[in-house]
């Protein structure tokens, strides 16, 4: 059932589609360009295993981290759930796997992983399109479709499923859990010659580091494109190493810095 926190985070979605000029009829163009747009600003690093991403309430220059070595699929629902963070003026924080996996009850992570699934995928559309592709039971390949025309997993588009009201049978539900799990999507989406979404993240992504334009020649955007150390971060800032690793800390940035 959905909970307050849930509820709160569809809703804020849905107010930031339709600020940023999108209805809920469909997918977003790219969710990289849509959120700076927004007015955040997105790095993408190769993170330390575990970590998925961050919301960094920078003053003036807010900052949404995905961890680029993931797939792409996940790394737009972590996106869409780090803008959530931004969106609903949430504190920094650094998001490990199981919170956008949703295995955390934080009342913040649950709103964002709300807004995540609500801004990319929203209810209405989804069942929208589950009525008009959807005769009977849903399937695997209805997941793997839906999947692919809004540039999510197949878990993400299960959920999105349940969550429109197209799929309600409990054991259908386990069935088609355990059939990802299993990783038969996989074989699946390339059986039916279907080709990933390529958009602004998915060729970012592939270039890492991606440093947003607030950032770069910065002593803060050589840091994280690891040009400069610490220390090198500290002589930039004319400061003590000690004062500079104090300020990294003080944001959780010194969690997602470059081995």
């Amino acid at each position: 059932m959905p909970s307050k926190w849930s509820n709160t985070g569809a809703k804020r979605a849905r107010e930031a589609r339709a600020e940023l000029g999108f209805t809920r009829e469909g997918p977003l163009p790219d969710v990289l360009a849509v959120t700076e747009r927004g007015g955040a600003h997105v790095v993408l690093l190769d993170l330390p295993e575990g970590l998925a991403g961050a919301y960094i309430a920078k003053p003036g220059c807010p900052l949404l981290f995905v961890n680029g070595n993931q797939a792409i699929a996940r790394q737009r629902f972590t996106l869409a759930h780090e803008f959530g963070h931004f969106r609903m003026r949430h504190r920094s924080v650094v998001d490990r796997q199981v919170a956008i996996s949703g295995h955390l009850h934080d009342p913040d992570e649950v709103c964002a992983n709300a807004f995540a699934a609500e801004f990319l995928m929203p209810r209405d559309a989804v069942g929208a399109w589950a009525r008009g592709n959807v005769r009977g039971a849903v399937t695997l390949e209805h997941v793997v479709l839906l999947a692919c025309d809004y540039g999510v997993s197949a878990q993400a588009a299960r959920y999105a499923l349940e969550a429109a009201g197209a799929l309600t049978d409990p054991q259908r539900k386990d069935q088609l859990d355990d059939e990802i799990a299993n990783e038969l999507h996989v074989a699946l989406f390339s059986r039916l010659g279907l080709e990933p979404i390529e958009d602004e993240l998915a060729a970012a992504s592939a270039h890492r580091p991606r440093i947003p334009r607030g950032l770069r020649d910065s002593a803060l955007g050589d840091l994280l494109a690891g040009h400069i150390d610490v220390d090198g971060f500290a002589r930039r800032l004319d400061c003590e190493p000690s004062r500079a690793a104090a300020m990294l800390g003080a944001f959780g940035l010194d969690e997602l810095l470059p081995a």
